[in-house]
This record gives structure tokens, C-alpha cells and sequence, in this order.
């Protein structure tokens, strides 16, 4: 038994430390978040309207029973009592409907393509928004740490600064400034821990566990070298453009199904029933079969209002599409010049880093031999602290802005990201539901997601 105890709890300390790899967060991520989850339900729900569209073309079958009693009084001597019952099989089967059935399934066909787009969108969001959240919470402690260490530093700065006022070496002021510079430094960690708690908390809500000894592993693939290359990988991948497409093909359709609605439809009925009557032992069986021919003549100008609508939703559409493409193209730019800065500022920042190091020596030196004072130890301690935040926050917004760059081309995927996690396929579902389906499904149990 304590065996078994034993391999549980490893297995919970596995789950709780996976998260702890770039890569494994984005994985989490894109198995585990519930937005992701409801978009996925929300895919599902609309493969049913490609079955629905689809049952039009299948007859419709139903059986029809009724059972009667009338009882009829005459002087309040007589009394005759009927007691009629009927079966009834009615079937229709649609022969001709305008267009109006197969342009209803190239509309659902198209929504349900939308659909994809749509939930490859917020994938891909969801995705970006992890990556953000780790590199958010590596900053921010590293940051913390950093300023931990500069607290220590302030501190024996402020004692050596009395010990020298003492005995003469030093004023009053240059105590002062180095607990002016204490104080700054307190505030400055409080408030690098508050940004710490902050990014973990961010963190928690889109991975779904908490940050545990985040690695700086990074994971590798190739980026576009050019800004051409970015747009032409954006115009045949973008999920932004795709999902607009769709959108436009399907409310096109839309307006075809709506115009079928004024054209003669031609349908096939057949009806078999059988009566009976107790009282005077009747017993009959009929069948009928017919064609019926129907032609809208009026109807009040609704079939023309849908039309019209249905016009207006597919201009929609069109403009849609046309500031789809607009947005690609501007994230893409966009987020290709962000890369490009952010590796100069990366190369800068480690200069800086380098040079402040050097005059932080140079300084304490100068400082033993007399030729700097206090406040230029402090300035080159502040100025040395800043390079080294700054070189943390720029490496990794460079490591982000990587990911910004594959989402606007509409790249960041599992698939891309060689992610160890199974790809959703909603083909999956769709190939249950896109033709005719008896029964429900069995619901599933979502209460323990966490």
C-alpha cells in the first residue's frame, strides 16, 4: 500500500512540475486552457449545422395514432358511442427546392471552414499569451533577485558611509544620500515583487498551474528572413484571412439560399393509414400518393427582406475580408520591425552592461584613492543595476517578439513549435456528425479541469 502511495505522489509532483520547460507551458496551454476548450465545444455545435443542412435532402417519416370516444344522447333514452381509431405512416421527400437545400449546405460547409479559422486564431492567441506570461514571470524574478542583491549591496554601503563619518572620511550628506538610495532601493524591490505575483497569477490563469523553477531552455525554429517572405507565409497562412474568406463564401451562399425561397418547389408525399370503428365494426386501410407542386406569390415582403439582409451581411463580409487582409499586413510589418529593433537593442544592451560593469570597478577604485565621492558610487551602482535590468527585459522581449513575428504570419502551431502534444483534429467530429447521426452524445464531465 505505501508503495502505491509512493508512485502517486510522484506522479502528482510530475503534473505540478510540468510547466517548468518554455515548451511545456506552451503545451499545457494548448491542451488544458478553457478558452481554448469552449472554442473547441463551440466548433462541435457548428458541425451539427453541416448534418442538419444535410438531413433536408433525406425524407421526412413520421407515424401519426389517435384514439377517440364520442358518446351522443337522444331524449336521454339513446345513446350511441364511437369509439374511432387511426394509424397513420406519413413520408414527403423534397424533389426540387429552388437550390435552397444545396446552397444551405455550401453556406454550413463554409461556416463550419470559418469556424476552424476562428479557433486557429485563438490558439495561436493563447499560445503568444503563454509565452508572454513565462517570459513575464523569468523577468520579474530575475528582476527581483537582482534587486534583492542590490538591497545588500546599499545596505553595507550605508554602514561603511557611517563608519567613515565617524571617523571623518565622510559628511552627513553623503549618509544621507546612501539612505536616500536604501530607501529607493526598498521601494523598488517591493515593487518588482508586486510584478513578480502579478506575472504568476497571469501565468496560473492561462497555463492553469503555477510557475516552479521556470528554465531558460528557449525552443528553436526558423523565422522569415524578410519582410516579403513574412507576408507571402501571412497571405497563405494567416488564420485572420482564412476565417474571413470563409466567412464572405459562406454568407455569399447565404444570399443564393435566400433568392431560392421565390422559385417553385417540388416535393413527393405518400400516406398509408388504416381506421377503425368499434361500434360499427369498420375496419379500412388507404394510401395516398401525391406530388406537390408550391410557388411563393406573397408573403408579405418577407422573402425579400431576407434577401436584402442577406445582401448587407455578405457586403459586411467583403469589407471584413478587405481589413483582414489590411490588419496581416500591418501586424506582420509591425511585428517584423519589433524583431529587428529588439536585436540591436539586445546587442546594445549587453554593451551597456559591459561598459557600466567596467565603471563600477573604475569608480570604487577612484573612491579608495580619494578622487570620487559617495554619490558617484551610488550613480555608477544605479547605473550598473539599470544595464543588467535592462539586458534581462530586452533579451527576453527579443525571445517574445520572435513569437509576436509567428503569430502576425499566422505560424505559432504546434506543429511549428515541434510542441510534444497531440494536434487538435476537428475532423475528428466532423466526420461523426456531417451526415446523418441518431442519438446524443454523453456529457462530459468538466469539473475538474484544474
Amino acid at each position: 500500500m505505501k508503495k502505491y502511495i509512493f508512485l502517486i505522489f510522484c506522479l502528482f509532483l510530475n503534473t505540478q512540475l510540468l510547466s517548468n520547460t518554455l515548451e511545456e507551458a506552451l503545451s499545457l496551454a494548448y491542451k488544458k486552457n478553457p478558452s481554448i476548450q469552449a472554442k473547441r465545444a463551440n466548433l462541435r455545435s457548428n458541425d451539427e449545422l453541416v448534418s442538419i443542412s444535410t438531413s433536408e435532402f433525406y425524407p421526412k417519416i413520421r407515424i401519426i395514432g389517435s384514439y377517440g370516444e364520442t358518446v351522443t344522447n337522444y331524449n336521454d333514452a339513446d345513446e350511441i358511442k364511437l369509439e374511432p381509431s387511426v394509424a397513420k405512416v406519413e413520408a414527403e421527400q423534397i424533389i426540387f427546392s429552388g437550390g435552397r437545400l444545396l446552397n444551405n449546405r455550401y453556406q454550413s460547409l463554409n461556416f463550419v471552414a470559418a469556424s476552424r479559422a476562428d479557433l486557429n486564431i485563438l490558439e495561436q492567441e493563447v499560445l503568444f499569451s503563454a509565452a508572454e506570461a513565462f517570459f513575464n514571470v523569468l523577468t520579474n524574478q530575475k528582476i527581483v533577485e537582482l534587486r534583492e542583491v542590490n538591497l545588500d549591496v546599499l545596505n553595507e554601503r550605508l554602514e561603511v558611509a557611517k563608519i567613515q563619518f565617524e571617523v571623518g572620511e565622510l559628511t552627513l550628506t553623503d549618509v544621507a544620500q546612501s539612505e536616500a538610495r536604501l530607501s529607493l532601493s526598498q521601494a523598488n524591490l517591493a515593487e518588482a515583487r508586486s510584478n513578480l505575483e502579478k506575472s504568476k497569477a497571469i501565468y496560473k490563469s492561462i497555463i492553469g498551474v503555477s510557475p516552479v523553477n521556470l528554465s531558460n531552455d528557449f525552443i528553436t525554429f526558423n523565422l522569415p528572413t524578410t519582410i516579403e517572405e513574412a507576408l507571402s507565409i501571412a497571405n497563405a497562412e494567416s488564420p485572420y484571412i482564412k476565417f474571413a474568406e470563409k466567412s464572405e463564401l459562406s454568407s455569399r451562399y447565404g444570399i443564393k439560399s435566400a433568392k431560392s425561397k421565390l422559385l417553385p418547389s417540388l416535393s413527393l408525399k405518400g400516406e398509408f393509414s388504416n381506421s377503425e370503428e368499434m361500434l360499427f365494426n369498420m375496419d379500412g386501410d388507404a394510401y395516398q400518393l401525391m406530388g406537390v407542386l408550391s410557388m411563393p406569390i406573397f408573403s408579405g415582403g418577407l422573402n425579400w427582406s431576407n434577401i436584402r439582409k442577406a445582401q448587407e451581411i455578405n457586403i459586411r463580409d467583403k469589407f471584413q475580408l478587405v481589413e483582414a487582409r489590411r490588419f496581416v499586413v500591418q501586424e506582420v510589418k509591425s511585428a517584423f520591425s519589433q524583431y529587428q529593433s529588439s536585436l540591436i537593442k539586445v546587442n546594445s544592451s549587453k554593451k551597456q552592461f559591459e561598459a557600466n560593469k567596467i565603471a563600477l570597478e573604475g569608480v570604487k577604485e577612484e573612491f579608495e584613492l580619494g578622487t570620487r565621492t559617495n554619490l558617484d558610487v551610488l550613480d555608477a551602482e544605479q547605473e550598473f543595476l539599470d544595464s543588467q535590468v535592462s539586458m534581462i527585459s530586452s533579451e527576453n522581449n527579443s525571445k517574445l517578439s520572435m513569437f509576436y513575428l509567428l503569430l502576425s504570419v499566422g505560424s505559432l502551431n504546434p506543429d511549428f513549435l515541434s510542441l510534444p502534444v497531440s494536434k487538435y483534429d476537428p475532423n475528428l467530429n466532423y466526420n461523426k456528425v456531417k451526415n446523418i447521426k441518431l442519438g446524443w452524445k454523453r456529457f462530459k464531465d468538466i469539473k475538474n479541469l484544474d
